[in-house]
C-alpha cells in the first residue's frame, strides 16, 4: 500500500499485478479549502504509474464530468485530464449533500482513469448519507 500526501492531494493506492501489466488502484481526498493547480495535480498522476484508476473526493466543479459549474480547481484538473489523455468515470449525478439549505448539491466524486478502458465499467452511487457526501462505486 502506499500513501501520497504532497501540495493538498491525499491518497492511498494499491499496485495490482496482472498479465500483462501492473495497475494502480487509488482513493483519493482533496480538501476543498486547498486551491490545486494543474502542475499539483499532474506530479500526483504520474507517482500512479501509466495504468491507473484513482476515485474519490476531487472538490473540483467542472462541466466536463457532469457538474453543472466550473471552478478554478476543476478548470485546472480538467486541462490535465484532456493534456495526458485520461478518462473520467461519473454517474452524472450529485455526490455533495449540503445540510444547509441554501447551499446547492454538486458533483465532487468521480473516477480517472489511464491505459484503462471504460467500455465494460459500471458507475453507481450509494446513497447511505451517514456524511454530506454520497460514495459511487466502479465495477
Amino acid at each position: 500500500m502506499l500513501k501520497y500526501e504532497e501540495d493538498s492531494i491525499q491518497a492511498t493506492s494499491i499496485k495490482m499485478k496482472g498479465f500483462p501489466y501492473e495497475i494502480t488502484v487509488t482513493v483519493v481526498y482533496c480538501p476543498p479549502r486547498h486551491n490545486l493547480k494543474k502542475e499539483h495535480f499532474e506530479t500526483f498522476f504520474q507517482t500512479l504509474g501509466p495504468k491507473f484508476i484513482a476515485g474519490g473526493d476531487y472538490n473540483s466543479k467542472h462541466t466536463l464530468w457532469g457538474s453543472r459549474l466550473t471552478t478554478t480547481k476543476g478548470r485546472e484538473l480538467s486541462e490535465v485530464i484532456q493534456e495526458k489523455n485520461y478518462t473520467f468515470l461519473s454517474t452524472g449525478k450529485p455526490t455533495y449533500w449540503p445540510t444547509d439549505e441554501i447551499k446547492i448539491r454538486h458533483l465532487l466524486d468521480f473516477f480517472l482513469t489511464s491505459g484503462i478502458s471504460s467500455t465494460y465499467t459500471n458507475i453507481i452511487s450509494s446513497y447511505d448519507l451517514t456524511s454530506d457526501n454520497s460514495s459511487i462505486t466502479a465495477t
